[in-house]
C-alpha cells in the first residue's frame, strides 16, 4: 500500500467515525426533544424492538418501542407536559466501536410551576447503542439520580472505566 493510499484510508476512517459520532449524537439528543414535544411515538422508534430503558432503581424497565412509547404516552408524562417540562441531554462523552457505541450524558429536567422553571432532576445517563443497517439505535438506557443513593455517580464511574480502558 501507497503512502497515498494509507493516507486515504486514514482519513476514511476518521470521516466515519466522526459520522457515526454524529449519528449518535443525534439519537440521544432527539429523545428529549422528541418527549416535550409529544412526539411519543418518535421518542419510542429511537429503541430497538429489544431494547430497554432503565429508568428507575427500583422499578421494572420499559421495553422497546412499544414500551418507551406507552410510558411517554401515559399519565404522568402527559401531566408534565401539560404543566411544562423540558428534558436536557449534556454534551454526551461517546465510545464509537465499529456497529456499537456507548455514551454517557448528564440528564437535567426542568418544570414549570406557578409560572416559574426550575431544575427538578438531575441523572447521569448510560447509553448503549447499535447500528442496524444505517440507523443507531438504543440497545439500553440507564438512568441514575445523581443524589445521596451515590448511584448516579456510580454509573458515571463504572462507564467512564469501560471507556478508558477497553481499548
Amino acid at each position: 500500500m501507497t503512502t497515498m493510499q494509507s493516507e486515504l484510508e486514514a482519513l476514511r476512517y476518521r470521516l466515519e467515525r466522526l459520522e457515526a459520532e454524529a449519528a449518535v449524537t443525534k439519537v440521544i439528543l432527539s429523545y428529549g426533544i422528541a418527549a416535550d414535544a409529544g412526539m411519543a411515538s418518535v421518542a419510542g422508534a429511537l429503541w430497538l424492538e429489544e431494547g430497554t430503558y432503565d429508568w428507575d432503581a427500583t422499578g421494572a424497565p420499559h421495553v422497546g418501542s412499544e414500551g418507551v412509547e406507552a410510558m411517554l404516552a401515559g399519565d404522568a408524562h402527559q401531566r408534565l407536559l401539560a404543566q411544562g417540562v423540558a428534558h436536557v441531554a449534556g454534551p454526551p462523552l461517546l465510545d464509537v466501536d465499529g456497529e456499537r457505541a456507548r455514551a454517557v450524558t448528564y440528564s437535567l429536567i426542568m418544570r414549570r410551576e406557578e409560572g416559574r422553571s426550575y431544575l427538578w432532576r438531575v441523572s447521569a445517563v448510560r447509553w448503549d447503542l447499535e447500528r442496524t443497517h444505517e440507523t443507531w439505535r438504543v440497545r439500553r438506557r440507564t438512568n441514575r439520580l445523581l443524589d445521596a443513593t451515590a448511584a448516579g455517580s456510580e454509573l458515571l464511574a463504572s462507564t467512564l472505566h469501560e471507556m478508558m480502558h477497553e481499548r
